[in-house]
């Protein structure tokens, strides 16, 4: 048989976790796979997290990926025993998050026209936000999302150019690096 005690329902959850390691890789396929021994080796784990904090960090604003892409992350986070997602949603080459109280950072500054003339676009509305912090809780992992100032900020600047120091008008940046546009923290507006 196979019993897994924890001092909390997140503990149950691990230990589910550690018993799905232990079986054949197959346990991973949709479909039934022949010819696989399906035993658990007899074994003892105690079992606890080394460190509180088990992170990963996710750049979705320069290489923008799907709600559906960023569950199987966490579905793979969730089978590691990771806790922590970090999700960057702001930067110099998009902005990545719906304020309904400022349009532009989305309608403008979700959008980036690449050298080659390709767009790299995408952002994740308020309730798909809040789709994937429920579904990270659900595998008990908390969300920290980024949100960066007052540099790294151009994308939004490109948006409310008003938010800069020189007020000119810029574009989501295409390449990596350190931008020298910034909000300026000076202004009352901003």
């Amino acid at each position: 048989g196979i019993r897994i005690k924890a001092r909390a329902p997140q503990g149950i959850f691990y230990g589910l976790s550690s018993l799905i390691q232990l079986l054949p890789a197959e346990i991973d396929n949709r479909s039934k796979v022949e010819g696989v021994d399906w035993l658990v080796p007899y074994t003892f784990i105690e079992d606890e997290p080394r460190f509180p904090w088990r992170g990963f960090h996710l750049d979705v604003c320069r290489h923008f990926i799907s709600v559906k892409q960023i569950k199987k992350h966490l579905d793979v986070l969730a089978s590691l025993k990771m806790n922590k997602f970090h999700w960057h949603l702001t930067e110099d080459q998009g902005w990545r998050i719906e304020i309904k109280k400022y349009p532009k950072l989305t309608t403008v500054g979700a959008t980036r026209t690449e050298a080659d003339g390709s767009i790299h676009e995408g952002f994740y509305t308020q309730e798909e936000i809040r789709e994937i912090v429920a579904y990270a809780a659900d595998r008990y992992i908390d969300v920290i999302p980024e949100i960066e100032m007052p540099g790294h900020a151009l994308a939004a600047i490109a948006a409310y150019p008003q938010l800069s120091c020189t007020e000119d008008q810029f574009s989501p940046r295409i390449i990596w690096g350190v931008e020298t546009e910034v909000f300026c923290a000076g202004k009352e507006e901003t």
